[in-house]
Order: structure tokens, then sequence, then C-alpha cells
């Protein structure tokens, strides 16, 4: 009796199958155990020169070509191989861009004067920013106007002395937003002030920004690695 039932369960372990209306079926889950291949791990960097040289430095080592660049978005890029043998890729690397960015809304004084010293590329709307500002004090009374179009700013400072400032409803701007390697792209921005004298930034561009920031990306790469994207080595893409 014992000896059947261990040959029972012996002959648990064995698969059968069942064909039932031209379709076969086994009474137990198969799962296919996928063999071991050595693969690279991704290395993240925080810059395009650093993709750059990593590619051509490494780029002999692969055998699945051609490598490709894509720009996912303004502050990320990957690199990732062609199909193998095993209808498999390789991701090399991934570059996240670490430069601040912009945040959307009202800031302080102080902090507005801040972020537009360190956080914007000089130009002629940030050099507009800073001289409205510095016709604004905290310590001055700050009376706003607006009739849904543009605004004006009455800025009183001591007793007698009022000056009344129109505000440009747009300003554009370069804040830093994308890789260091490409030139920042430049898009409107709502300026609003508040009774408070704090200053209001609202990008105004619909994310286009983005795509011009994608564009320049594509364009450094396929300048620095020219020669490898000739010999169809490299595949740049958005």
């Amino acid at each position: 009796m014992l000896k059947e039932f261990a040959q029972y369960l012996v002959s648990l372990k064995d698969n059968k199958t069942y064909n039932i209306h031209g379709d076969t079926y086994s009474d137990h889950d198969l799962v296919r155990i996928k063999p071991h291949i050595d693969r690279p791990a991704n290395l993240s960097v925080s810059g395009l020169d650093s993709i750059v040289k990593l590619v051509r430095n490494e780029l002999d080592m692969f055998e699945n070509l051609p490598v490709f660049i894509r720009v996912d978005d303004a502050r990320t890029v990957s690199v990732f191989t062609t199909y193998d043998d095993m209808m498999c890729r390789d991701s090399l690397y991934t570059a996240k861009c670490d430069v601040p960015g912009f945040r959307d809304g009202f800031r302080e004084y102080e902090q507005a004067i801040i972020e537009l010293r360190s956080k914007f590329s000089p130009g002629p709307g940030v050099d507009y920013l800073l001289d409205l500002l510095s016709r604004m004090s905290k310590d001055s009374g700050v009376t706003t106007r607006d009739n849904g179009v543009s605004q004006e700013v009455e800025a009183r400072q001591g007793v007698s002395l009022k000056a009344l400032v129109q505000v440009k409803p747009r300003v554009a701007l370069r804040p830093f937003r994308t890789f260091l390697e490409v030139e920042q792209p430049e898009s409107e921005f709502l300026l609003r002030l508040d009774d408070d004298g704090n200053v209001g930034l609202f990008e105004a561009d619909g994310g286009m920004w983005q795509q011009t920031a994608k564009a320049s990306i594509l364009a450094y790469f396929e300048d620095k690695l020219a020669e490898e994207v000739k010999g169809g080595k490299i595949v740049v893409m958005m």
C-alpha cells in the first residue's frame, strides 16, 4: 500500500498532455528557463559630453550595431544597442540633466533677484526684470493696476515720490532647463506682480521650449559623433 502511494506521488511529477478538440493541454505549467547571458549594467551620467566620451571609447566593444542615442526629453538621453540573436537590446547609458530647472509661480522679491542672477542665462529679459525690481524695495508701498492685458505698478518711495511703471505682460527668458552643453532655449513667460511685491513667472509657450531643446541635443550628438553617424555605427533620434 505504501509502495503504491509512493509510486503515485512520483507519477505526479510526470508531465501529461491531453488532446481536446484539436488543442493540446498539459497538466503542468511549463516555464522556459532563459539562458544566462552577461549583459552590461546601465551607467548613469549627468552630461552630454560624458555620453560622447563613453561611446567613442567603448563602441568597438559592442557587436550589435548600430548603437542608438535617443533624446527622450529635454532632460534625459538614453543609449542602447540594436537587437542581438536573442532579440534583446542592451541598455548602455543614461544621461539625466542635473541643472535646477524652472518653477512656475510667485516668489518673494529677494528670491526673485537671486533666481534671475543664478538660474537664467543673461539677456534683455533678465536685464528688464532686474531693472524693474530695482525700482521697488521691501520698504516701498506697492500698488498694482491690472486690466487683464497689461499691468501697472505704482512704487511709492518716502512721502512724495511716486513712480508709475508699465509692466510688460510677457518677457522672453532663458532659464537653465536642459543640458549645459547646448544653448538654453528662449521662451516667453507671463509676468505678474502682486500687491505685496511678489514676482510671478509662468511659462507661456505651451512647452515648445522642450522641442527646441531636444533638437539642440540631437544636433549636438550629430556634430560630436559625425564620423560614427556617417559610418552607420551610431543612430541619433528623438
